[in-house]
């Protein structure tokens, strides 16, 4: 990131202060992983159709099909471009890799760029835009290709990919500017003194204060111990492994009900692939409390943000199972639940990211400051493991056992996820005894 900041070393970049802004890196960070998250997401509510039109799979092979290629989660518009399913798997497969890398560099460059005392409400930002990102997908997705066909789909996602790119071009890492920032108010104090005292021999240290600037930012980016003690370290946490764990089951749920999602829509209520994508639509709404979760997150901790979250999650996932008629009972049902979904996810999405950071860095803000960005790889890795989980559990389970299995099945696994989020997330649960 921040590529335009590199062709010229010998005077500051243009816009220096505005390009390595907290808000612009946020930002930055946010669209590349709605970027990351949309190409993912966008086929969701096509696949059941573009399976069957496209590649010529059979009706009862359809769900199959749709887990596994979620599964796999890979580059969409190489999927795009050709007609058979060993392609589309390995496009899938090539995306999970840059999704991979999106992650895990954009959530530590944000870290390195944002106090402590806002990590929750930048966090918070990212939560809101991922969660876009895997609900507004499905729904443009099968807008779209209802109105403008199968490559329609894949014009928009080449849109978003230009965006992206000249966003991560433009911004500069606050670690390359803080040597032009700092050698600037030195050499500023430095005139100001020769000016007053009418010292010549000031003008001289410049040099010398510049370099200074440039050794303090090589020592803060050293690393403190070897990768495998660090990874030792962060996996000996039960704090940690705690907010992984609430990261894993919150991946699971988003992708078990997309997988199932835009074909039990077709199966029940006969919506085609826009009626498929705007069945998300309920669930899109709530995310936008993400920076406010954040704030509060900020001030009170994670711990019982989270633990709302899975507890109050349980009786609406489980009660999904219920949809199972085409009346606008079942429809009106259907919509409630997924908006109550939507906002005891936006509970959980925020605090869990930004408790990755709490846990490392430790009370004081420093401890543990250089493991940030394994702490994310690790992150990364829990959230690919439920995306890879969940639709296989969700559509393999709906066409073995059925929906009403796949609603109480998601219900348990949220509700015990709700045990470690309380004894850990934020600390270890302290309970007073009186007497």
């Amino acid at each position: 990131m921040g590529l335009l900041g590199w062709l010229h070393k010998d005077k500051p970049p243009v816009l220096l202060k505005v390009r390595s802004s907290a808000g612009l890196i946020v930002t930055t960070c946010s669209f590349a992983i709605f970027t990351d998250i949309f190409l993912y997401g966008v086929i969701v509510p096509i696949l059941p159709f573009s399976f069957q039109d496209r590649i010529g799979i059979s009706t009862n092979q359809v769900q199959y099909w749709v887990s596994v290629a979620l599964a796999v989660f890979g580059a969409a518009l190489l999927a795009g471009s050709r007609r058979t399913l060993a392609l589309f798997m390995i496009g899938r497969a090539l995306q999970g890799i840059s999704a991979a890398l999106t992650w895990t560099v954009g959530l530590a460059l944000v870290v390195d760029t944002v106090d402590k005392e806002h990590i929750g409400k930048a966090m918070g930002w990212i939560s809101t835009a991922c969660s876009l990102g895997i609900l507004v997908a499905p729904l443009l997705g099968g807008l779209v290709y209802g109105k403008g066909g199968y490559y329609s789909v894949f014009a928009m996602c080449f849109g978003l990919l230009a965006v992206d790119i000249a966003l991560r071009l433009i911004i500069i890492e606050v670690k390359e500017a803080k040597r032009w920032l700092d050698e600037a108010e030195s050499i500023a104090v430095a005139d100001v003194e020769r000016v007053v005292t009418g010292d010549p021999s000031i003008e001289k240290n410049k040099d010398s204060i510049a370099q200074q600037t440039d050794g303090q930012t090589k020592d803060v980016t050293d690393p403190s111990r070897p990768p495998i003690k660090t990874l030792i370290k962060l996996l000996g946490q039960p704090r940690f492994l705690a907010a992984l764990w609430g990261t894993f089951v919150q991946a699971l749920i988003n992708t078990a009900l997309e997988s199932t999602l835009p074909l039990l829509s077709h199966e029940i209520f006969g919506w085609d692939s826009i009626g498929a994508g705007l069945i998300f639509l309920p669930v899109i709404l709530p995310s936008f409390l993400g920076p406010v979760v954040g704030m509060v997150g900020d001030r009170y901790g994670p711990k019982w943000l989270a633990s709302f979250g899975f507890l109050f999650a349980t009786p609406f996932v489980v009660c999904l199972r219920f949809v199972d008629e085409n009346t606008i009972q079942d429809k009106i049902l259907l919509c409630g639940l997924l908006a109550g979904v939507g906002i005891t996810t936006a509970c959980i999405f925020g605090p869990l990211m930004a408790e990755i950071t709490w846990s490392v860095q430790g009370e004081d803000g420093t401890e543990g400051a250089g493991q940030i960005a394994q702490a994310y790889g690790l992150y990364n890795m829990a959230y690919s493991g439920g995306s890879l989980v969940g639709p296989i559990m969700g559509g393999m389970v709906k066409d073995s056992a059925g929906w009403a299995t796949v609603g109480w099945s998601l219900g348990i696994v949220v509700f015990v996820s709700a045990i470690p989020t309380v004894l850990y997330t934020g600390g270890p649960l302290k309970v007073k005894i009186r007497g």
